[in-house]
């Protein structure tokens, strides 16, 4: 009987999991009622659910994927841990640096979380995924063309944020949409039963979605798509080619409806519609960003065991941005370099063991999945990696639900052949606790900088003080003193 209502209470999460996920990557980017404040209010709810749920799991919890991880990796996540916490501990404000590592630590959940439903409904998970991707992508197309069209039919000059509204900077656009790229294009090559119609609707929004690539302006954005492609190729040989070959023909596509769109067409029709539109111009400059990384540098030849503290790159005697646009360089001047080793191992015996079980379930014809969404979620990985280390993309929280989404969706299919270990009261009981712990600090820690947020005193909070304006935690980003 507990059984039967413990897996009710466990489907009834899910359903309301899935759900509130679905809504928040379907409409957050597309909304401009969703800012960047609204954005993390939601991220933080969607974190608060999954480990309260974690807390109240008397069941399942042999089915998460960290109990199938190798003891190396189990005993690497919890020295990480343990480093962000006692990191967190020495920083100046030690409330906000709890903050950052809470998050840090409910994200790993979350991402547990996406690994676990995925296993137990691979099928159900791949179509969900799709869909709600696409749906997404969708609605923001329809917002940008709107605008741009609406632009070139009147002849005027679009502005900032004009067409990539939702978003408070072009750049958190690209750090959403980077994740994404490999993906959205993939239902050409797993479905192609599906009827016509639908299949070019399918190829229209991918050129699309390409399209907002190349007119952010984001170089860092194409070549991190680029070189993702790239490694694709090196690493899985023939199996990639026609993913990289539809993949290419997008991007191609992609780039032709750009220059027709916003360069050609203006020119040849005299139309003012890209006139002085330049996104790129708004944001810091390659060597505004080495100038930034030359601070980071310095923190970490001054504070290398441990670092400066989580989110203190905001602090002070900061450089008055809130990161250093360089994932590496954050992590290990606010964390340390032991942390940061930790971490590059983690991640790269991950991708190896993706890769490595791919060519050997390919060779005995037992893959858990489609081998072109095996590639596709490596070169979405690599890619969101990749401009991790010239943008904020650990830092912003569209990009970290992304981030946590591709992760989980990789736990879910690799371990799918995997039968659950049994695992010790003592492991579930630490693990529980753990999240529990998580929760509380998270929602200690977060109250005294929400609650203006919530109520009509949020235009006071520039007159507060912060070191520095950008986006950190919050829109008003900086660390207080």
């Amino acid at each position: 009987m507990l059984n039967l209502i413990n897996h009710s209470i466990q489907k009834g999460f899910q359903f309301v999991f899935l759900f509130l996920f679905s809504l928040y990557l379907v409409f957050s980017p597309s909304l401009n009622l969703l800012a960047f404040d609204e954005k993390r209010i939601i991220e933080l709810l969607l974190i608060s659910l999954t480990l309260f749920n974690i807390c109240f799991d008397f069941k399942t919890l042999n089915q998460t994927p960290y109990f199938n991880f190798k003891f190396s990796q189990q005993l690497s996540l919890a020295c990480l841990v343990l480093l962000l916490i006692l990191s967190s501990l020495q920083a100046a404000n030690i409330n906000s640096a709890l903050l950052e590592i809470s998050l840090t630590i409910g994200l790993i959940f979350f991402c547990l979380t996406i690994g676990k439903i995925t296993k137990e409904n691979s099928r159900i998970m791949h179509s969900f995924f799709f869909i709600t991707l696409t749906v997404s992508a969708l609605f923001y197309l329809t917002n940008s063309f709107t605008a741009y069209f609406a632009s070139f039919i009147e002849n005027i000059p679009l502005r900032w944020p004009e067409p990539f509204s939702g978003f408070s900077n072009i750049r958190f656009f690209n750090q959403y949409q980077i994740w994404s790229i490999p993906l959205i294009s993939l239902p050409l090559l797993l479905y192609p039963s599906l009827d016509k119609r639908l299949l070019n609707g399918l190829k229209i929004i991918a050129i699309g979605w390409a399209i907002l690539l190349f007119a952010s302006g984001s170089r860092g954005a194409v070549s991190s798509v680029i070189i993702s492609l790239v490694l694709s190729f090196i690493i899985f040989r023939s199996h990639a080619k026609p993913f990289l070959k539809l993949n290419g023909v997008l991007l191609l596509a992609g780039l032709g409806g750009y220059l027709l769109l916003f360069k050609f067409l203006p020119w040849a029709l005299d139309n003012e519609v890209t006139l002085g539109w330049k996104p790129i111009s708004q944001f810091a400059s390659s060597s505004a960003r080495i100038e930034l990384w030359q601070f980071a540098i310095q923190y970490i030849a001054d504070n290398p065991w441990l670092g400066i503290g989580p989110m203190h790159y905001a602090y002070y005697p900061g450089p008055g941005l809130a990161h250093p646009h360089n994932s590496i360089l954050q992590w290990t001047c606010e964390t340390g370099i032991p942390s940061i080793l930790l971490l590059i191992f983690l991640i790269f015996s991950g991708l190896t063991a993706w890769v490595k079980k791919f060519h050997r379930l390919q060779e005995k014809n037992k893959l858990t999945a489609p081998a072109h969404l095996w590639i596709a979620l490596f070169c979405s990985m690599i890619s969101g990696l990749i401009y991790s280390l010239v943008s904020g993309v650990i830092v912003m929280p569209l990009s970290q639900i992304m981030m946590a989404l591709i992760a989980g969706w990789m736990l879910g299919i690799y371990f799918q052949d995997q039968k659950n270990p049994h695992i010790s009261k003592i492991q579930g009981l630490s693990f529980k606790l753990l999240a529990g712990i998580t929760l509380i600090t998270l929602v200690y820690t977060v109250l005294p900088s929400l609650v203006p947020r919530l109520s009509s005193s949020y235009a006071d909070l520039p007159y507060q003080s912060y070191t520095v304006h950008t986006p950190r935690f919050w829109q008003i980003g900086g660390v207080p003193r």
